[in-house]
């Protein structure tokens, strides 16, 4: 096995780089790198629906409700579908290298990060892989959360602060850990102010 030298200049994942690539949509991307990531920015932080509009130009798929702070950075909006009521919070990364679809009620708290790609570390050549993500109605990803590549946050989880997730989560459960794992259930919401009884039911 190889070790690698102290000295040796670290290679920046190319996951990581920004900018246009290959198979972008050219103009969608164009607008975006040069000009929609700075007005988001530069944006009041209640801005919203400016963010939102700039974010639809660019090919999101918003719904009018949902609400993505001025710092949380987006890449690729083009990829990226977000249902009613949902938020991102400040300082998240969201990278839609290939679809990220969120649905209702969901949120994505601060200094989350929602990964589409990433390098294969078996692999000798570190090639590329990417895989869709998917948060379903009603999840919440709490505050630093790392999401995996092809992952789907199923209906209902909580996701517990700082933990790793890098593989499906069962509906209904709050998950901690690295990686993740269910430790208990919690009720499901029909957002009426009613409880209903949790559709999962392993023992926890």
């Amino acid at each position: 096995m190889k070790i690698a030298s102290p000295n040796m200049p670290v290679r920046h994942p190319r996951a990581e780089l920004p900018g246009h690539r290959p198979g972008d949509p050219f103009f969608r991307s164009m607008l975006w790198w040069t000009l929609g990531r700075w007005i988001c920015r530069a944006s009041f932080h209640n801005w919203y629906a400016l963010r939102c509009m700039v974010m639809r130009l660019c090919g999101a798929h918003l719904h009018p409700t949902v609400k993505i702070r001025a710092s949380a950075r987006i890449d690729r909006p083009w990829n990226l579908s977000m249902g009613k009521l949902s938020a991102v919070g400040d300082k998240a990364v969201i990278n839609c290298r290939s679809r990220v679809i969120v649905g209702d009620y969901c949120t994505i708290s601060q200094h989350s990060k929602v990964y589409t790609q990433a390098e294969d570390p078996l692999d000798p050549k570190r090639r590329i892989y990417t895989a869709p993500v998917r948060i379903e109605k009603d999840a919440w990803v709490a505050a630093d959360v790392l999401v995996m590549p092809g992952v789907t946050v199923s209906e209902g989880v909580v996701v517990g602060a700082r933990a790793t997730v890098d593989r499906n989560l069962p509906a209904w459960t709050i998950c901690a850990g690295q990686p993740a794992e269910a430790r208990r259930t919690r009720p499901m919401l029909d957002h009426t102010g009613k409880e209903e009884a949790p559709r999962w039911k392993g023992a926890l």
